[in-house]
């Protein structure tokens, strides 16, 4: 900022009317000059002329007890709650890892029982297709049903259907069925695994498998949360549906079907994968449970 002109004694110069030259800069001078507002600097000499302190020093040294008993209890009850949280940690822990440990050991003995559960199956199946005999006509309904129950495993050609979760894709605007169910239709759901199963089956499939996992009559496809359950064993995209049965006929038919339309149409609208393709051999695993409603012996 310049300073203000002055006369050679340090005087501020004047004007030929006599006004100061500096006069319009008195009020920035007075701010410069004057820091403190003279109405406060007289009320503080007054309170030094009786003797008394400042209103905020006064103010500082009556509330200091009581600010410190503040901090005081809030100081001692976070090192309370450190102390109890240091304490449980280790407890916690160690439930953590009790529970871990139990459904570990619970997998492995149903692991255990299911390795189980098939041998005696097998031997089983055995035991009466030798009973039936394979040549009469009892023994090759029962070899059918065998088959058709999920009691058995199979091997063979058959049709390949692979459904997996659109990528990157934005759920466009429009009505679709499978906004009933709510969720992401951007991803595969349970009634896209019921529709594909059933147009298999309509396309003549004997047996179906969805990622290794059997399917019989009694199968159930649901969701639970965010996973795709079947007879309650939760399955990862992508979804690999195998049939066993004549390769051609089933695709084509499966192609023409109601359902194979339906999936088409997921693929074209939301983006969801669809693949087809028939295979030489296929191998399908026996159904990991199996519910006998009826029973009627053998006369």
């Amino acid at each position: 900022m310049p300073t203000p002109p002055r006369t050679p004694n340090g005087s501020p110069t004047r004007t030929p009317d006599g006004r100061r030259r500096d006069a319009s800069m008195s009020l920035l001078t007075g701010l410069l000059s004057e820091t403190l507002d003279p109405g406060y600097a007289e009320a503080a000499a007054r309170r030094e002329a009786r003797g008394e302190s400042s209103e905020h020093g006064h103010w500082t040294k009556r509330m200091s007890p009581t600010v410190l008993l503040g901090v005081a209890a809030i100081a001692l009850v976070l090192v309370i709650a450190a102390i109890q949280t240091h304490r449980q940690a280790p407890q916690v822990e160690r439930e953590r890892k009790q529970l871990i440990s139990r459904v570990q050991d619970v997998e492995r003995k149903n692991s255990v029982d299911e390795d189980q559960i098939s041998m005696v199956r097998a031997q089983l199946q055995a035991a009466q297709a030798a009973a039936l005999g394979p040549s009469t006509e009892q023994g090759k309904a029962f070899a059918a049903m065998s088959v058709s129950t999920g009691a058995v495993p199979v091997t063979g050609p058959g049709l390949e259907v692979v459904l997996g979760d659109a990528t990157g894709s934005a759920n466009p605007s429009g009505g679709d069925v499978r906004q009933q169910g709510g969720g992401d239709l951007s991803r595969v759901q349970d009634v896209d695994l019921q529709h594909a199963v059933n147009g298999l089956w309509y396309s003549g499939a004997e047996a179906i498998a969805i990622n290794g996992q059997r399917l019989t009559a009694l199968s159930a496809i649901r969701t639970a949360g965010s996973a795709i359950l079947v007879d309650f064993r939760p399955l990862s995209p992508p979804y690999t549906l195998q049939a066993i049965g004549d390769p051609k006929s089933m695709a084509a038919k499966f192609a023409n079907s109601t359902e194979g339309k339906y999936l088409f149409g997921l693929k074209s609208q939301w983006g969801i994968r669809f693949d087809t393709g028939t295979k030489d051999h296929l191998a399908l695993p026996a159904a990991s449970q199996l519910t006998v409603n009826d029973a009627v012996p053998v006369p």
